[in-house]
C-alpha cells in the first residue's frame, strides 16, 4: 500500500505495530532554572532551536519591557504547518553559573518552559551538553540538570513563577 503525504510517498505495510516503549530515563531533557532578570526561569536547552526565547506569561511575571521587532519572521518547528510568528522581542539579564549577561530573547509561546536556551546562544557562550551526566557546562561550569518528574503537571513551574511576580 502506498500512502501520499504532502511532501512525498512512502510504503506501508497494512499490520499495525504498537510504537516501540522509550524508558523514561532516555526521555529526560536538559532543564535547569535560570536567573531571568532576577526571576527563576524554568529553561529548556534546545540544541534544535535556532531562537533563545522567553514566554509572554513569563515576561510580564518578570516585568520585562519588549519591543515590537520591525521585521516579524515566522518560526518553522519541528513538524509540516506547525509555525508561531515572532512579533517582539526584549533585552534581558541572565545569571548562571558561568555567565551573567545581557541577551535578546525572542517572545514567543512555548510549551512547558520559561525560557528557551537555542544554538546560538550555546555555540556563543561555549555549552556542552552532557546527557550522559545530565551536565550543562558554561565557560567551564557545571549545573546539574534537574530531574522532570513523570508525574508533574508542567503548568506548575508557570504557577511558581506567577505567584513570585515582582509587586
Amino acid at each position: 500500500m502506498n500512502v501520499h503525504r504532502r511532501k512525498g510517498t512512502f510504503k506501508s505495510s497494512r499490520i499495525a505495530r504498537p510504537r516501540p516503549v522509550i524508558p523514561p530515563e532516555q526521555k529526560l531533557c536538559l532543564i535547569t532554572y535560570t536567573k531571568v532578570n532576577g526571576h527563576e526561569a524554568w529553561t529548556l536547552w534546545d540544541a534544535g532551536s535556532t531562537t533563545t526565547a522567553i514566554t509572554p506569561a513569563f515576561t510580564d511575571v518578570a516585568q520585562i519591557m519588549a519591543f515590537p521587532l520591525l521585521d516579524p519572521f515566522t518560526v518553522q518547528l519541528g513538524t509540516v504547518g506547525s509555525r508561531a510568528k515572532i512579533t517582539h522581542g526584549a533585552e534581558v539579564d541572565v545569571s548562571m553559573p558561568g555567565l551573567q549577561d545581557n541577551i535578546y530573547v525572542d517572545i514567543c509561546n512555548l510549551d512547558r518552559y520559561d525560557l528557551v536556551i537555542g544554538t546560538p546562544f550555546m555555540r556563543k557562550n561555549g555549552v556542552i551538553l552532557d546527557f550522559g551526566q545530565n551536565i550543562i557546562t558554561i565557560n567551564g561550569k557545571n549545573i546539574p540538570a534537574l530531574p522532570y518528574p513523570d508525574d508533574t503537571d508542567p503548568r506548575v513551574h508557570r504557577s511558581w513563577a506567577s505567584d513570585h511576580r515582582a509587586e
